[in-house]
């Protein structure tokens, strides 16, 4: 990693810890040359995980069509600011990326993402789910 002050190529971690979610990791940095202390979050890729299509294509996991998915059913929700939406919809989001890495599966058909998705809205957001289910179809 490089020091975004003084761009040296030395940097330590000091401190480290998982998100809530346990989807994120929160670090801790410091330069060895300048000493400016910043903080980094990495997130896991779900690159590795292959998405079997309805026509048996099969595509990497893409977090950004599932946020894009998740994101519509949240902001067609009346009176709901944009950016609220996005927050809500990237919440959603971390939930569902959790509930896939923790089935362990190396491949996943489109069929199995939309049942965790209805799994998790469904006790949870009723409007979201009721959206979800008429946007991408009951089957």
């Amino acid at each position: 990693m490089i020091c975004p002050n003084c761009s040296f190529d030395q940097v330590i971690t000091t401190n480290s810890r998982p998100t809530r979610k346990m989807t994120r990791t929160w670090r801790r940095k410091k330069c060895l040359n300048c000493g400016f202390i910043f903080t980094t979050h990495e997130i896991i890729d779900l690159s590795h995980i292959t998405v079997i299509k309805k026509d048996g294509r099969k595509v990497r996991f893409s977090r950004q069509k599932l946020y894009s998915g998740i994101y519509h059913v949240v902001v067609a929700r009346k009176k709901i600011d944009r950016g609220d939406a996005g927050v809500s919809a990237d919440n959603i989001t971390q939930e569902i990326e959790k509930e896939i890495i923790f089935s362990r599966k190396q491949s996943l058909k489109t069929k199995e993402i939309k049942k965790i998705v209805l799994a998790y809205l469904k006790p949870r957001y009723k409007d979201h789910y009721l959206r979800y289910l008429a946007y991408f179809g009951s089957n």
